[in-house]
This record gives structure tokens, sequence and C-alpha cells, in this order.
């Protein structure tokens, strides 16, 4: 069979990561910093699916919303919700056997659990009531984001409740970003955002975030496997790169193409 162009990606010394079996790639360490629906979805992600097969989820830190350092009363926790809903990142990651961390993070505990056993390459964090050390921040060699809602526009409506200023400013949409975690709260360089989300009339942050997160799914998995270095950039409607199950013996073929001049194809071995 002969070599086509179309094909020339697939045998390539240097292949795109789409063409890599990632199963026998070192899985990344990820920490996750989170809770309520946000840490959840964000969680069950890097748990199930396609980023489980590049992924090693190596701690949890959630917020504990009982404790005055959480300052619960300036953020979604103030509005009713129910006690499963708080556990439920804690829950989730108990279950699938992670360590989990409730208290401060500011404190020499939280820094030797972070720096000696869950040593993260990656951190993400999603509705996550502290603010980072800097430290932390620039520990993990793949960086530290978070997602956040906010306005059309990076940045907007930073701080601890985004979506009550969103519907005091009458805004119609919102969506999830992503940022570079920073010494600014919220304030870091944009990644990326979703796709817009409708605010319906009156809603509070928990009710926003019952809405949002569940929709998020293609969302973490598209911009997390960017951050992992697994996106392509290239069609994956094109059968023609669509990585084959099977290995395919090749060899060198080389053909005249006129007078000093020859052409390297490649033939399928029989």
């Amino acid at each position: 069979m002969p070599f086509l162009l179309r094909d020339e990606l697939r045998f390539s010394p240097n292949p795109p990561a789409i063409y890599l079996n990632h199963n026998r790639l070192p899985k990344v360490r990820v920490a996750l910093l989170g809770s309520f629906h946000g840490g959840y979805h964000v969680l069950q992600e890097l748990l199930s699916g396609a980023l489980a097969d590049r992924v090693n989820v190596v701690g949890v830190a959630t917020d504990d919303p009982t404790q005055p350092f959480i300052h619960a009363d300036k953020r979604l926790w103030r509005y009713p919700h129910t006690r499963d809903e708080e556990l439920l990142v804690p829950r989730f990651a108990a279950a699938h056997g992670l360590p989990v961390y409730t208290g401060r993070v500011k404190t020499p505990e939280f820094f030797d659990q972070v720096f000696t056993e869950w040593r993260p390459q990656l951190c993400l964090m999603a509705t996550f009531g502290q603010k980072i050390p800097t430290a932390l921040i620039h520990y993990p060699s793949l960086g530290f984001y978070n997602f956040h809602h906010s306005g059309l526009d990076w940045p907007t409506y930073p701080g601890p409740d985004p979506i009550a200023a969103m519907v005091r400013d009458g805004r119609s949409h919102l969506v999830l970003t992503i940022h570079k975690v920073s010494d600014v709260i919220d304030g870091g360089e944009f990644v990326a955002r979703s796709h817009p989300v409708a605010i319906p009339d009156g809603i509070n942050a928990v009710g926003m975030h019952r809405i949002t997160w569940p929709q998020m799914g293609p969302f973490i998995r598209r911009e997390v496997g960017a951050l992992l270095g697994t996106a392509s950039p290239y069609p994956l409607a094109d059968q023609s790169l669509v990585l084959q199950e099977a290995p395919i013996g090749y060899h060198a073929v080389s053909r005249s193409r006129g007078v000093g001049q020859t052409q390297t194809a490649f033939a399928q071995r029989n």
C-alpha cells in the first residue's frame, strides 16, 4: 500500500499528542482544592473517562463551612443548601480512597502534606474559600488554576460571591472562567471560558452552581486535557488522523524523481 500524504503525521518521528498511547505515559499528579458542586464535578472528571487515563489524583483539600476561617457568611454557604451538598467532595474523595484535608492551608501541616506527600504537578481549584499562599501557587510544575464564575470579559466579578454581583448588575449570562491562580484573588491570567449560561431572575449562588456545574463536563475535559498537554490541534473528525489500534509495519522505499532526485515513501509490510 503506498504512503499517502495525509498519513504523514502518523509516522512522524515526533507525532502530535493525539497519536501517543497515553496509557504508557506516567500519570500527572493532580491535587484538587474544591467543594460543593464545582469541586465535585471537577473531581468526577478527573476520576473517570479520558482524564482518568492521564492523571493521578494525589489529594483533595475541601471547605468545611462550619470552620470560621472559611468565612461562610460571605460566600455561597450563606444561602440555603443541604448538608449533603457540603459533603459532596469529601464523601466522593473518601469513596475513592483519596486523602482529604479540611483544615487551614496556611499551616505547616498543609505545606508538609503538599510538599512531602502529594507532590502535585498540577493544582486545580473550584469553589474553595481560602487564599492560596505564594509558595503553594508556584510549586506545581504545570501550574495552579482556578474555575471562577464571571462575566464574558476577564477579569470581571472577582471575590466570594460573583453571582450575586452579576444578578445585581442585571447580567443575562455568565461563563465559567479558568484562570491562573496568583497573589491577586481571582485576578490571574485568563486561560479559557465556557459557553455562556443564562442567569434566571432572582437566582442566588447556590441555585446557579446547581445549574452551571452539571453541564461543564466537556469544558472541564477539554481544558484540563490541554493543561496536561493532551489536547490535539488536529481535527478528530478526519478519520485519516485517527490512531490505529494495531501496529502496522512500514518500510522506506526510495523512488527516482529524475536526475539527482529521489523521493522517500513508505510501503506497508506484507
